[in-house]
């Protein structure tokens, strides 16, 4: 979703987190509300639902969760009043705060956690991120009951008990407090998803809230609308912290529009992403609105390995042969795509973004476990022509699939239109442009050849995007098929690697090793935002991994 923090037992280090502010500025601020944007809709604000990083952002600033990640990016208690962990770290024995609220004044209980989770786990409500519970939390019966092996949901290894919430772990897991502040873990209140149905969400008026902000009254979002408010929660347990009263939020999809909204006073922050803005505008005010962001995003293409969903029979054979994989691979000029399109970023050298962990050394973990992506003409055209002869066939017409919110999707898939035919003989693209919510819902039907996906980390360890591909991943759009990676990644994931970090690194570098072996996927480029940002605008948090816009202490300087 770009969705999603770690901190781990030794060195594992966490992300970099910046707290947006410059000095100088173009214009000066009376003291008004906030002015924020998101470039693409929002979905849902169901938490055990949600899948993008926009609904990711108003939902983890509508809601709370039992940690709550500041802006030194440490996990610290939120509705939590103390989480102890036992010495063999597979039991958390949680105390809530007294006095917890719900927006609609009723009481907030460790009862809402427990039904939050078994709803999320539960395979009928079909959450992407389940494997925050099961996979990546290793809370006990999480995944049996996500496969339907187990029925009974109290069966899983979470119990309320008064204020007290006990969770039992199948194994530890250095990184499960972080874990705790992501929306899957939200509180839901059992009594409006039983009023509300399926419609639970799916509107600002359908849902309730528990976190620093709600909807405002008559300025909410109705679940097309491309404006609303959010205001400061009444019944929020810490609302004396929350420092604006009002915020105001705008879908505004043409970063052209956007920058000129800034400029005008009616944005306080904005991308200048594509390369003609960049230029443009990066010395606006002398420079002084300038602020890079650096993400733990990385932009891959996906192949869809299923066998299933392709555009036609003989790119279901194409894409799931290993030589064609690789051959397009190796015709994918990175940097040269990197340099015209997205300023700022970097060429991808595996899946695990730069500045994101470090090892046990202290060294970036994307440098020690980089692969040897490369471009390499030849090599693609010996590659490509074994691989078609290997499956029978003289050409291949391959679909790419691509936002169309974003005009610098569509600039990347004319790109790789032209330059991949070029390297490959027989090979002909043919582009997708689809709205962002539409590329989502086909990426997860495999309604797709290849797929231009982003991944934002949910936590700053290597396994919040190397775990994306394993079988039972719900995030594993292509239908990734490769036992030497899984044998690394749990290997990483279980006793006794998993408390040594030496060891935990090195597996995860065989798992990048593996997929790289393969060509299970393309990864393209390792993601940072310019972006313009008034001055006056002070307290909002960046966080390169999980939310990654924290509302809660914004505010404009008067």
């Amino acid at each position: 979703m770009k969705t999603w923090k770690k901190v781990g037992l030794g060195t594992v280090a966490l992300v970099s987190v910046a707290v947006l502010a410059a000095c100088g500025g173009s214009k000066s601020s009376s003291s008004r509300n906030p002015q924020l944007e998101l470039t693409t809709d929002i979905s849902t604000l169901d938490s055990a639902t949600l899948t993008d990083t926009y609904s990711g952002e108003i939902t983890g600033n509508t809601q709370e969760g039992l940690t709550r990640v500041n802006n030194k990016n440490v996990a610290v208690n939120a509705f939590a009043k103390s989480i102890k962990e036992s010495s063999d770290g597979l039991t958390y024995t949680i105390t809530l705060r007294d006095g917890l609220k719900w927006s609609d004044g009723t009481a907030l209980t460790a009862k809402d956690f427990i039904y939050a989770w078994q709803r999320a786990i539960n395979p009928a409500t079909g959450s992407a991120y389940a494997y925050l519970l099961s996979d990546a939390g290793h809370i006990k019966n999480a995944a049996e009951i996500n496969s339907g092996k187990i029925k009974d949901l109290n069966q899983l290894g979470a119990v309320a008990k008064g204020n007290v919430i006990t969770v039992t772990l199948t194994q530890p897991v250095p990184y499960f407090k972080f874990l705790l502040a992501e929306p899957v873990f939200y509180p839901v209140q059992k009594a409006a998803v039983d009023k509300y149905g399926k419609q639970y969400g799916t509107s600002s008026a359908k849902t309730v809230y528990s976190g620093p902000f709600i909807f405002k009254k008559n300025a909410g979002w109705t679940g097309t609308n491309e404006s609303f408010s959010l205001v400061k929660n009444p019944n929020y347990y810490d609302k004396k912290d929350v420092k604006s009263k009002e915020i105001d939020i705008q879908v505004v999809k043409n970063p052209n529009t956007a920058v000129q909204l800034f400029k005008s006073g009616k944005l306080d922050e904005t991308p200048i992403a594509s390369p003609d803005l960049y230029a443009a505008n990066k010395d606006y005010n002398g420079g002084k609105d300038y602020v890079p962001l650096k993400e733990a995003t990385t932009a891959y293409i996906e192949y869809n390995q299923s066998g299933k969903g392709t555009s036609n029979p003989t790119a279901a054979k194409a894409l799931q042969n290993k030589d064609i994989r690789q051959a397009i691979n190796l015709a994918t000029n990175r940097k040269d795509l990197v340099s015209q399109f997205y300023p700022g970023s970097t060429p991808a050298t595996g899946f695990v973004p730069a500045n994101m962990a470090k090892t046990q050394t202290g060294e970036d973990f994307s440098k020690y476990a980089a692969q040897p992506y490369s471009y390499d003409v030849a090599k693609a055209k010996t590659l490509w022509e074994k691989g078609l002869k290997e499956i029978g066939a003289t050409k291949v017409n391959l679909t790419y699939t691509t936002d169309a919110d974003k005009p610098v999707a569509k600039s990347t898939a004319d790109y790789l239109q032209t330059s991949l035919a070029k390297a490959l003989p027989g090979l002909t693209i043919t582009e997708r442009i689809v709205p962002f919510q539409q590329r989502l819902k086909d990426s997860q039907t495999q309604n797709f050849d290849m797929v231009m996906s982003l991944w934002g980390g949910d936590y700053a360890e290597p396994s919040t995007f190397l775990n994306l591909f394993l079988p039972t991943s719900g995030q594993n759009d292509g239908k990734v098929n490769n036992p030497a990676y899984v044998t690394a990644f749990n290997k990483a994931a279980t006793l006794p690697d998993v408390l040594d970090d030496a060891a935990r690194n090195a597996d995860y570098k065989d798992a990048e090793k593996a997929l790289y072996e393969e060509a299970s996927f393309n990864p393209v480029y390792f993601r940072t935002t310019p972006s313009l940002k008034n001055p006056d605008l002070k307290g909002l948090t960046f966080h390169g991994t999980g939310l990654n816009y924290d509302f809660k202490s914004v505010y404009i300087k008067k």
